[in-house]
């Protein structure tokens, strides 16, 4: 199974995780305020994400390809069969490059939480 992740599902699950945290007015902040705050730190803290590098590409095909190498080296060594071995290689390296591929996706999320709670945190609100 490949998991593919673009920078548009990237920012909305870090908008929905941005708005998971819990925003106090610290300082008295309105309703109508706070949402504007929070719309613009939304709009802001994307931006931020879409200046990073985009995750690699091609890191599941490429890990099953090592994987299958890897597993026909192996299996022809211990018992002369390299087809099964680089089947079996290519099936787990692929998953290895899927989780490499969902880990950057993953920090992404993090960095535009993270740069949402500090916009924020920078109009005076508390961020939990």
């Amino acid at each position: 199974m490949q998991y593919r992740l673009t920078l548009a599902a990237v920012v909305l699950l870090a908008a929905s995780v941005a708005q998971a945290q819990v925003v106090y007015p610290a300082k008295g902040q309105s309703a109508g305020q706070q949402q504007k705050d929070q719309s613009e730190c939304q709009s802001w803290a994307a931006g931020q994400a879409s200046t990073a590098p985009p995750p690699q590409q091609g890191q599941v095909a490429r890990g099953a390809a090592r994987g299958a190498v890897g597993g026909a080296v192996i299996a022809g060594v211990a018992d002369g069969d390299t087809g099964k071995g680089a089947g079996a290689g290519a099936i787990v390296g692929g998953v290895r490059g899927a989780r490499q591929k969902n880990a950057q996706a993953g920090a992404a999320a993090s960095d535009n939480a993270r740069a949402y709670a500090a916009c924020m945190e920078g109009r005076g609100y508390t961020v939990k």
